[in-house]
C-alpha cells in the first residue's frame, strides 16, 4: 500500500535540509529520509502501523512524523532532538507513536541509516541506555514500505477460511 500523508508541512529545500543539520551539530540525514523531507516535511502517515520483530508487543504505531518548521512544536525535529535526552546517540528521533514511544534514524556508525522504535515504557536504570532500543527497519525506505494498516490486517486474520 502506498505511503500518504496527511497535513504535511510546507516543502523543504535540500539547502534549508544541510542548513539544518548544520544548525543541529548533527551528521548528515540519509538520502532516503531527506527525500521524504523534501516531498512531505513530517506529516500524519498512512498506512500507520510497523512490527517490531524483536518487541513483546510485536507493533506500533506511528502518530506523526516530524519535520522542520511545523506549527506543532512537539512535531518539529530540532524540539525532539533537544527534548528527547535520553535517547542515546546516534539515533535522532523522527516520529513518535500515539504511546510516546519514538521512532528513530541512526545517523552514524554500522547502524547508520537503520530505524528504530524507542520504547518509553521501559523503566531506565541508567541514561541514555540502549534496553529499550529495537531494530524495525534496516532503511527509512524499508521502513516506509513495511507501513501497514492495522485494521486491514485484523480484518483479514478474521475472514472465515
Amino acid at each position: 500500500m502506498p505511503l500518504k500523508i496527511k497535513e504535511p508541512a510546507k516543502p523543504l529545500s535540500l539547502e534549508e535540509i544541510r542548513i539544518f543539520t548544520e544548525q543541529l551539530g548533527i551528521p548528515p540525514l540519509t538520502e532516503d529520509y531527506v527525500e521524504f523531507l523534501i516531498l512531505n516535511n513530517g506529516g500524519i502517515p498512512s498506512p500507520n502501523t510497523y512490527m517490531i520483530p524483536t518487541h513483546p508487543e510485536g507493533f506500533c504505531d506511528i502518530q506523526v512524523f516530524f519535520g522542520i518548521g511545523r506549527d506543532i512544536e512537539a512535531d518539529c525535529l530540532d524540539w525532539n532532538f533537544y527534548e528527547c535526552t535520553l535517547v542515546p546517540d546516534p539515533l535522532f528521533p523522527i516520529g513518535n507513536s500515539s504511546t510516546n514511544d519514538l521512532i528513530c534514524l541512526s545517523l552514524s556508525g554500522e547502524t547508520r541509516g537503520g530505524v528504530f522504535f524507542w520504547d518509553a515504557m521501559v523503566e531506565l536504570t541508567e541514561f541514555p541506555s540502549f534496553a529499550n532500543v529495537y531494530k524495525i527497519a534496516n532503511s527509512f525506505s524499508e521502513f516506509v514500505e513495511n507501513l501497514f494498516d492495522y485494521q486491514e490486517s485484523a480484518e483479514e486474520l478474521t475472514k472465515p477460511m
